[in-house]
């Protein structure tokens, strides 16, 4: 994972959604806005690889990873998260050798757009398809033609086998970093970092005793800077999950 890929957290109140470039109309999304926008295209993302029967999580966390750091290059208010959201999926699974036809993709894409409705999909495949081999390129231009994404799911596997972790924490720690794929935290920290973070999150959660240092592996190359990165993405995690709960409160129940 290159650097230009990190982020500060000056630079994620400064994003072109924010700041109202590449609009006509110059509109400019507030940080909350664009959170849920992004929330918004993650959901839809693993909605879609759900429809394709993509059992392996790997695919729609790259297409996540990929779908956030478009979003720092490009507005929310020229790109519909949907549409990006597709051409991840689409690029994502042939990155993760899962690959999928755009046929498939496309209905798929279609399916979910339309809330399940087949009628709608049947009418806007043709339209999907032909948005996602052009949102394609635009996609693979922003990024830079980088299309190396890392997660943290081998780091977590690494420490939690060097450090004695029970299975069902690190399999909680790979929850965490899969419900967090939805916020910017993987463009504010390194895969190793979230590993660690993710862990000591499980391991305080789940209230385990655990006596050891997961900063003193030789298993996994951390930063010079862990710890104090560890403790703001531990924070972040905790400040996404906030967010979730207090949203929870305000949906309509169905």
């Amino acid at each position: 994972m290159t650097e230009q890929w990190l982020f500060s957290s000056d630079d994620l109140v400064n994003t072109p959604s924010q700041c109202g470039e590449y609009s006509p109309l110059d509109k400019a999304l507030t940080p909350g806005e664009e959170l849920e926008l992004r929330l918004r295209g993650c959901g839809y993302i693993h909605s879609v690889v759900q429809r394709l029967n993509i059992r392996h999580q790997v695919v729609a966390s790259t297409a996540c990873v990929l779908f956030h750091r478009f979003y720092m290059r490009q507005s929310f208010i020229k790109y519909h998260q949907y549409q990006i959201g597709g051409a991840c999926v689409l690029l994502a699974s042939k990155v993760e050798e899962n690959k999928r036809s755009l046929k498939e993709i496309s209905r798929a894409c279609a399916l979910v757009a339309s809330k399940g409705n087949t009628s709608e999909a049947d009418k806007a495949h043709e339209t999907w398809s032909r948005l996602l081999k052009r949102q394609e390129i635009v996609l693979l231009e922003n990024c830079c033609f980088d299309l190396d994404v890392r997660h943290p799911y081998a780091f977590i596997d690494a420490l939690a086998a060097e450090s004695k972790v029970p299975v069902f924490l690190a399999k909680a720690a790979t929850a965490h970093v899969n419900d967090c794929l939805r916020s910017t935290i993987c463009l504010r920290f390194g895969p190793s970092v979230i590993a660690v973070a993710a862990l000591y999150l499980a391991i305080g959660v789940h209230e385990y005793e655990f006596r050891g240092s997961l900063f003193e592996s030789r298993a996994v190359d951390l930063p010079k800077n862990a710890v104090e990165e560890t403790e703001l993405c531990v924070m972040e995690m905790l400040e996404f999950y906030r967010r979730e709960a207090e949203s929870e409160k305000h949906r309509p129940l169905t």
